[in-house]
């Protein structure tokens, strides 16, 4: 069915059919002439027999499996209209007051907030292991997703605190979690010109140690947006690679095999990978007039322009709006945000089209001299707190997560 046809199946606008597309709920295949795209009738019937695909909210329940109803019990974070709640407290209300990423991070696994002054963390050295990984990656030319880089970081440390078994029974988790973000951070070397590692210093802030290791100049306006940004992206219940750190946990995995399984369930194309396609999508757009007409070649074709519509927030995403208001607050003046920000007005205007917070992170990132690739290694970086919280919340639990199949001819 062409795109028209399919949209008026379904009773939807081509942006929310766009929308189930690029969620994997229906099919698209190029037409055998033109750039236009056709569409599966199979997965969309079976999307119209779907009692709320034909509600405006659709897109927010698409399938069981997505966005449906609680299937785990959790104090850690609730998804509000507003954006997350970290055990009650609203994520943007913790990153307004200007509370450290430490901070953050520390209340979620231990329900205890310090909001008196800054946490500051002493040095976890890396392991003889992990500094030979250094030695390796330095300088190397080739390029490797950061979330891989992050994951060989975490097997290193890990296997450096012994068996299984001893990691479980002998390990401190909140050290373990601090050194594993000093590490991460680190690993933004990676990303800068000179390929190499570059290690935290004792105490320093967390996102003074990710400007340091990018080669971004540091400034305190950099520093309390870089931070609030982390706060933001510390967690947001349950997806898909939080998903899977719990049910690693749940079966007796320890932090460390955790944090890989989430990390590797956020590189892909619908993750991770998101932040990619939209630091691509913005590259070297020099006004609005360019950004909507690539809107319109996408479009043109069956395509969704990436960073936009979260399901998850059918009125919009709450946390982009809430770092373009820090961009704006904080006075930076940048010929890029100013075309950004045009372009979002007339794109929801036109289309309908509302920024999610991978957006708003990329045009962050851009924006202060990020090298390219940072914006997803910030949300990989930033959600190993939340990934921390859940594999100490599961291993409270006896229960090992085993969903079951239903099985179809």
């Amino acid at each position: 069915m062409t795109g028209g046809e399919a949209a008026a199946l379904l009773g939807v606008k081509p942006q929310t059919l766009y929308t189930y597309v690029s969620r994997g709920a229906i099919k698209s295949l190029p037409a055998p002439r033109g750039r236009e795209h056709l569409y599966l009738r199979a997965d969309l019937e079976k999307l119209r027999a779907r009692p709320r695909a034909r509600h405006p909210l659709g897109a927010v329940a698409a399938s069981a499996m997505y966005a449906g109803e609680p299937i785990i019990a959790t104090s850690i974070t609730e998804i509000t209209s507003e954006g997350p709640r970290y055990r009650g407290r609203l994520a943007a209300e913790l990153a307004s007051a200007g509370l450290a990423f430490e901070n953050v991070a520390e209340f979620l696994w231990t329900g205890e907030l310090h909001d008196a002054e800054p946490v500051r963390w002493n040095l976890e050295p890396l392991p003889m292991e992990a500094r030979r990984l250094t030695r390796a990656l330095n300088g190397s030319r080739g390029y490797a997703p950061i979330a891989h880089i992050f994951s060989l970081f975490a097997l290193s440390i890990g296997m450096a605190r012994g068996s299984r078994v001893e990691r479980l029974r002998s390990s401190s988790t909140v050290l373990a979690a601090r050194q594993v973000i000093q590490a991460f951070a680190g690993c933004f070397g990676y990303l800068a010109p000179a390929r190499a590692y570059v290690p935290c210093a004792s105490a320093e802030p967390v996102a003074a140690a990710v400007l340091r290791a990018s080669g971004v100049a540091r400034s305190e306006e950099k520093l309390r947006l870089v931070n609030g940004l982390l706060v933001l992206l510390a967690d947001h219940e349950l997806s898909p690679a939080t998903f899977a750190a719990r049910v690693a946990a749940s079966s007796g995995a320890d932090l460390h095999a955790c944090l890989v399984s989430a990390i590797e369930a956020s590189s892909g194309r619908n993750i991770a990978e998101i932040y990619d396609r939209t630091e691509d999508f913005l590259r070297g757009a020099k006004s609005k007039a360019e950004l909507m007409r690539r809107v319109r070649e996408l479009q043109a074709v069956g395509r969704a322009p990436p960073g936009f519509n979260q399901p998850i927030y059918p009125r919009g995403d709450p946390r982009a709006p809430y770092i373009f208001e820090l961009v704006r607050r904080a006075g930076r003046p940048s010929r890029h945000l100013d075309v950004v920000f045009d372009f979002l007005d007339e794109v929801d205007g036109q289309y309908e089209l509302k920024p999610r917070m991978e957006f708003a992170v990329v045009a962050l990132a851009q924006a202060l001299g990020f090298p390219r690739r940072a914006a997803g290694g910030l949300y990989i970086l930033a959600r190993v707190a939340g990934w921390v919280a859940h594999v100490i919340e599961q291993r409270l639990s006896s229960a090992l997560l085993r969903p079951r199949a239903k099985f179809v001819e």
